[in-house]
């Protein structure tokens, strides 16, 4: 009984290796044809305009704590734009303190990479949606 079981968890699992292999892989960048991006730079070979959005990687200085900071960038037709990422901003820690304050740290980061997460149409003329804010 042991053998059978062991014989069907084995053809089990080679048939799980065998639809995973021939699945297809998940992208980690879902841009259109025609659009790319490397760690320096981004290339539209399409003829529309697209935004681009990116993560800053940052690391605390001397460390390996790593952050991410959002940013977005435009890059029209027919256009290869130079990546320069965004500042990264300092760690700070906050601990409650023994007197009613908090004991603050801050920890200076620098970058490590730009990673990327899709590209969307865009259009710099569209008029811009209300947020329902007052101003």
């Amino acid at each position: 009984m042991n053998a059978r079981i062991l014989a069907v968890g084995i053809a089990s699992g080679a048939v799980c290796a065998a639809v995973a292999a021939l699945a297809p892989s998940a992208s980690a960048q879902p841009f259109p044809a025609g659009v790319s991006c490397t760690e320096t730079t981004c290339t539209n070979d399409t003829d529309e305009t697209y935004l681009i959005e990116a993560w800053q990687h940052c690391r605390v200085v001397g460390g390996i704590s790593e952050t991410e900071t959002p940013f977005n960038l435009v890059v029209r037709a027919h256009q290869t734009v130079r990546v320069e990422g965004v500042d990264c901003p300092p760690l700070v820690i906050e601990r409650p303190g023994h007197i009613g304050g908090a004991d603050t740290t801050v920890l200076r980061t620098e970058p490590t990479r730009v990673s990327y997460f899709k590209a969307v149409r865009h259009d710099p003329d569209a008029p811009k949606t209300r947020t329902g804010s007052a101003g």
